[in-house]
């Protein structure tokens, strides 16, 4: 054997167990790496999934707090008879007690047929679901005193069913004609209010008129 030859035995008998380790490592190393990028990927999707259910999970909060504020609104609503059909009779007869507890000399009223409201501004939420009626009411109270009406309004509106609203009124002094009794009205006043009532899908959709 000459100075520049190889003993091929001897190479392959020390070299073949190093190149198979690594050969062996380089194919460990890559499946190392391919398991690290795919379990990377899959933790990028478990945390976006996990992301949108924080967020999902947080609009449910926030939807459930809106319906239990707004669900107390509309049971007050429902309490202050805003809410539900027109109760006529339930109105007249806190109008005369009304004007009894205040001691007014003179109450006489009328009542037109209840019509449907258009508002101005339409609900997103409500819809087909939710219609405002309102009538239109007379009053012709006698007073004693300017602040009679303002309590007279005040008393109806913590008493009433439904929303009143006052379009106008105009006072009149009553002349005096000689002698007079103590409850003699001293003003006239004629107004026009308008009774509001919501009837939503849950109340029904019969018109009292």
């Amino acid at each position: 054997m000459t100075r520049f030859e190889f003993d091929w035995p001897y190479v392959r008998r020390h070299t073949l167990r190093p190149v198979l380790s690594a050969v062996v490592a380089t194919m460990a190393l890559a499946i190392a790496f391919w398991a690290h990028e795919h379990q990377r990927v899959r933790y990028d999707e478990l945390a976006a999934n996990r992301n949108a259910v924080h967020q999902d999970y947080d609009a449910l909060v926030h939807q459930r707090r809106l319906v239990d504020r707004y669900h107390r609104r509309y049971q007050r609503f429902g309490e202050l008879g805003f809410v539900g059909r027109e109760n006529r009779l339930d109105w007249v007869e806190t109008l005369r007690m009304t004007a009894n507890g205040l001691s007014l000399p003179r109450l006489s009223y009328a009542i037109e047929p209840q019509i449907e409201v258009i508002p101005p501004v339409q609900s997103v939420l409500g819809g087909d679901d939710l219609q405002i009626r309102a009538s239109k009411v007379q009053l012709e109270l006698g007073l004693l005193h300017e602040l009679d009406l303002l309590r007279f309004f005040d008393a109806l509106q913590a008493h009433a069913p439904g929303l009143i609203k006052v379009d106008d009124c105009d006072l009149r002094w009553e002349p005096r004609a000689g002698s007079r009794a103590n409850d003699d009205a001293n003003l006239s006043a004629s107004c026009t209010v308008q009774l509001y009532s919501a009837i939503t899908s849950d109340v029904g959709r019969e018109a009292q008129l």
